[in-house]
């Protein structure tokens, strides 16, 4: 593999065609698609030929596209690339580039960026599943959601609103729509807001409303099956 890459890219330098990688291919496809040979892949380091063929030329073109279709989506099935594994073959630069690089193709690029994030992940103490991921929770007065800081939201809202009014030329005049990013650092109690008294619930009167309507029709049914 490495030999292949350093023929192409002397040819490509000699303005001639870099065909070697392309005639070679097939058996590397072969050799990489093995799962029982993973071990023998990283002691021959044959990563470090994956890299060299998916780097660019001397003159700076990307290599072709049915090497970078065939590499990525078996790159991605390696599971024993670890971080020792992206250090001594200097993959990870390679598949950085490609998610930063504006001619590659969508797929090719979707697909390095889920490999950079899968990598990151053990170096930031990151865990893929999402159980695991903790949403601080807004707490108030008393342990429970809203509260006076609640109150303290709301009110900087409408006060943003009353002055986005004041500012407006004519009171029926057209305003641009303007799009905001809020920044939302924790997420809000699923119990905030709501009241816990079971003969005011929303809930149960709807329950209440649907039964009587249920009894009416019913009634009626009766009334029109005697006749």
């Amino acid at each position: 593999m490495l030999a292949a890459a350093a023929d192409d890219e002397q040819s490509n330098r000699e303005k001639l065609p870099a065909t070697n990688k392309l005639r070679l291919l097939p058996q590397v496809m072969e050799v990489l698609r093995k799962q029982s040979l993973s071990q023998s892949i990283i002691d021959n380091n044959l990563l470090e030929g994956v890299r060299r063929w998916l780097e660019p030329l001397p003159d700076r073109s990307l290599p072709g596209l049915n090497i970078q279709r065939d590499f990525f989506p078996i790159i991605k099935k390696m599971e024993f690339i670890d971080s020792a594994v992206l250090k001594e073959s200097g993959l990870g630069r390679i598949v950085l580039f490609y998610t930063k690089c504006k001619r590659v193709t969508a797929d090719v690029q979707r697909i390095a960026n889920d490999l950079i994030s899968t990598w990151s992940r053990p170096i930031i103490k990151r865990s893929a599943s999402y159980r695991d991921r903790i949403v601080p929770m807004v707490q108030g007065e008393g342990g429970e959601g809203g509260g006076r800081h609640g109150g303290e939201r709301l009110n900087a809202i409408l006060a943003r609103a009353k002055e986005t009014e004041k500012n407006r030329i004519r009171k029926n005049a057209v305003m641009i729509p303007q799009r905001e990013f809020g920044d939302y650092t924790v997420a809000p109690r699923m119990n905030a807001g709501i009241m816990k008294n079971d003969k005011t619930s929303s809930v149960d009167m709807d329950v209440e409303r649907r039964r009587k309507n249920a009894e009416r029709l019913r009634s009626l049914t009766r009334k029109v099956a005697m006749k």
